[in-house]
């Protein structure tokens, strides 16, 4: 479904190992000059339709809706220079806007 580098994975575990249950929500909602963004966000709350993801350290959810668009992707987390932010590589999508938020799927 989704895999996470270990860059990610260190990066997660750095953010969240104060957290007493650390989740992820990972998704897409519609937006942006592309058509839609992903979601990364720390949450309290799982659905009962979500996909969960276990990673020992930390969990990912993934709502029923996003996962086709985030099938076979992985998300790493990338620094250059003073920039420091999560990247996905997805092939699903058809073409990413420059401003490197917004992507659109066919």
């Amino acid at each position: 479904m989704l895999e996470l580098t270990d860059s990610a994975i260190k990066h997660i575990i750095k953010e969240t190992h104060e957290m007493l249950d650390p989740t992820i929500r990972v998704g897409i909602t519609s937006g942006g000059c592309g058509g839609y963004e992903y979601i990364i966000e720390h949450t309290d709350s799982i659905k009962e339709d979500d996909n969960i993801l276990d990673f020992e350290k930390f969990a990912i959810v993934v709502d029923p809706t996003s996962l086709p668009y985030l099938e076979g992707s992985t998300l790493d987390f990338k620094k250059e220079g003073l920039n420091a932010a999560f990247k996905f590589a997805n092939p699903n999508v058809s073409m990413a806007c420059g401003c490197g938020v917004s992507v659109h799927f066919e």
